[in-house]
């Protein structure tokens, strides 16, 4: 669902500001909007529907608590300590430039029902973004062949316990995109031994081995 652009809309303040303090984290992490959907278990397109402000789509307080655990960070740098109001009255116009990116210009109206510029936001389509001295792709790939061989799928695990799990195992930092791209390798196959994936209690992907038996 989307808004027009052409008339100022209310949004609730909290959780708008909270989308972009999370989209900042993840882009100084090196995570795409790709991968984030990846680790929260949603659908690929999750993120950047929740990052457009034209989008009616919202974190939820399980998501909240989530990032928390795939960014390991404190709850006020991802959501604002104080609320000033409760809703803001915003205007976003779109330009789409010959490159592809689309650029969302978001106003906000003050008291005066002046606007000022809240963001700009710069879209292109396929982002991606460096993580520096990442675990390579064949490591990556290895890694989840043995995780698959020796039992570690025997329970559904999500995107996030295998993210958590590598990095701890490598020492280093590990792209996501790495493990989706190792995981499809499995789920991507047409019979067992394979992985399937299913949703869990809270509507998150999980991965678990299919066996001949």
């Amino acid at each position: 669902m989307h808004h027009s652009s052409d008339l100022p809309f209310p949004v609730a303040s909290i959780e708008f500001d909270k989308v972009y303090l999370v989209m900042d984290k993840r882009i100084d992490l090196g995570y795409t909007d790709r991968e984030l959907s990846f680790l929260l278990g949603y659908r690929s397109l999750y993120v950047r529907d929740v990052e457009d402000p034209l989008h009616t789509l919202r974190y939820t307080p399980k998501d909240t608590n989530y990032l928390l655990h795939i960014f390991d960070c404190k709850l006020p740098e991802i959501m604002s300590p104080k609320i000033t109001e409760l809703f803001y009255h915003i205007k976003v116009s779109v330009t789409i430039k010959d490159d592809g990116r689309k650029v969302y210009e978001i106003s906000r109206e003050l008291k005066n029902k002046e606007y000022v510029q809240y963001r700009t936001l710069k879209i292109r389509e396929n982002n991606t973004l460096s993580m520096p001295d990442t675990t390579r792709a064949d490591q990556i790939q290895h890694y989840i062949d043995h995780l698959f061989e020796t039992g570690y799928f025997e329970t559904p695990r999500t995107a996030l316990e295998i993210f958590k799990k590598s990095v701890k195992d490598f020492e280093s930092p590990v792209k996501p995109q790495y493990l989706h791209d190792a995981l499809s390798f499995y789920t991507g196959k047409r019979k067992a031994p394979r992985l399937i994936q299913r949703k869990n209690e809270s509507s998150r992907t999980v991965y678990l081995k299919e066996d001949h038996s």
